[in-house]
């Protein structure tokens, strides 16, 4: 019987410049010798264009003698054996972390097709690229290329299943599959790829974890805080078998992190505590463009006033004030479901509201977005008359699936890719898509 999956073919569509980023003018280059495809023969002289939209089309700044085009496809080879570091068409201003605290601007060097078009005023770059080569390129844009070999194998099957899988399909109405940020997966194509990396990817080629002769809906996030927390906390829908609460240590203990908070605030034995990572370079050990830190405690101070304009923006309410935060449902880790927000309307009423899911929690809590929503409020005491909340919290993400600082620190310690598939996705078979 043959393995199901929800994208059923070798090739995956890859949003890389969205209308949403408001970009109108961008540079792609290549190296001599790259095999080049284009049915704009001009451009195989060359090695770069400067493209600009114009009247919703597509204008060659330096390359005037060609008429504008609608739409224009630029192709290389991208089997995996081809693959190198900055191998394939290379584009600057490309935008990582889109909405989030590290948000930037990076340079890609992108394998396979480029689909390249106006949208809205805008441009629009797809990337269509196999999915061995695409999921050998997130495995280093997820995590560093210094990591350890089982780390690196392990997050490139966790990347192959979570593609072939595409149970959020959050893109397919806007003609893409995936798009290349945290919102999906992070797809820096083949910018940080290096010898180790690739050696990963091509040890576990075709290799996929199935439950019930599915390819599995592998989600993953940056550190749990200690345990994982399960798949129903932070999405709609059923339990998922294989997405459960565990705690993200050697040993299993009997109860759950929500059971008392400031116990599991000082628990430090788990394979994502920051205590195991003291004397590691964790910069060569985490993708680019994460920020320093362990992510495993942390803290945050957020103003009244900017919770009461991330009301306004999110929900369309205007409040005069912020007297209380009365926190409703928390799942296993101690990620909050829903909470309410208690104060006065614009007309001096008294208001509450609730702000429910971990997404939603982590963007009202933020001027971007917040670490987790595993969290309680330092001065919720003081909270009626004080200006500001305080939050001290655990985890960076969902923390639902694998935990990728918890996979790093069972791949320090020794343990191999199969056993930490294992830990974080318990009654799973890895086998060969076939």
């Amino acid at each position: 019987m043959p393995i199901l999956s929800g994208l059923n073919n070798e090739i995956i569509r890859v949003g890389i410049i969205l209308p949403e980023d408001e970009i109108k003018e961008i540079n792609i280059s290549w190296p001599p010798g790259l095999h080049l495809e284009t049915k704009v023969s001009q451009i195989k002289a060359t090695q770069s264009i400067d493209l600009q939209v114009e009247e919703d089309g597509l204008s060659f700044k330096n390359l005037p003698e060609i008429s504008a085009q609608s739409k224009l496809s630029l192709s290389c080879p991208d089997n995996i054996e081809a693959l190198s570091a900055g191998y394939g068409f290379h584009i600057n201003s490309v935008v990582a972390g889109r909405g989030f605290h590290w948000e930037k601007r990076i340079e890609v060097d992108l394998p396979g097709k480029l689909e390249i078009s106006v949208q809205d005023g805008f441009l629009k770059i797809i990337n269509f690229v196999d999915v061995e080569a695409y999921v050998a390129c997130v495995a280093t844009s997820e995590m560093g290329s210094e990591a350890p070999g089982d780390l690196l194998a392990a997050q490139t099957v966790v990347a192959r299943c979570w593609s072939l899988a595409l149970a959020e399909a959050k893109h397919l109405s806007d003609g893409y599959d995936v798009c290349n940020d945290d919102c999906c997966q992070r797809y820096q194509g083949t910018t940080y790829l290096t010898d180790h990396s690739l050696k990963a990817a091509k040890n576990t080629r075709g290799e996929v974890l199935v439950y019930e002769n599915r390819v599995i809906d592998a989600r993953y996030s940056k550190n749990c805080g200690g345990m994982v927390e399960a798949y129903d906390t932070v999405w709609d829908g059923e339990a998922v078998p294989y997405l459960i609460p565990l705690w993200d240590a050697p040993e299993q203990k009997s109860g759950y992190a929500v059971d008392d908070f400031e116990a599991h605030y000082a628990y430090d034995e788990a394979y994502c505590s920051s205590k195991r990572f003291k004397n590691v370079n964790l910069a060569g050990m985490l993708g680019k463009v994460d920020v320093s830190g362990s992510y495993y405690r942390w803290e945050q101070v957020m103003t009244k006033q900017a919770i009461l304009k991330n009301l306004k923006k999110y929900a369309g309410l205007t409040w005069k004030r912020l007297d209380n935060i009365r926190i409703m449902e928390r799942g296993p880790s101690s990620r909050i479901k829903f909470l309410f927000l208690l104060g006065l309307d614009e007309h001096d009423k008294p208001a509450e509201q609730m702000v429910k899911s971990e997404y939603g929690i982590r963007r009202m809590f933020s001027d971007s977005f917040l670490y987790s929503s595993a969290f309680v409020i330092k001065n919720a005491d003081s909270l009626m008359q004080d200006d500001q909340v305080v939050l001290r919290g655990l985890g960076w993400g969902h923390g639902v699936g694998l935990c990728q600082m918890g996979a790093l620190g069972m791949a320090l310690e020794g343990v191999g890719y199969k056993d930490i598939l294992k830990h974080y996705y318990p009654g799973t078979l890895l086998t060969l898509l076939r």
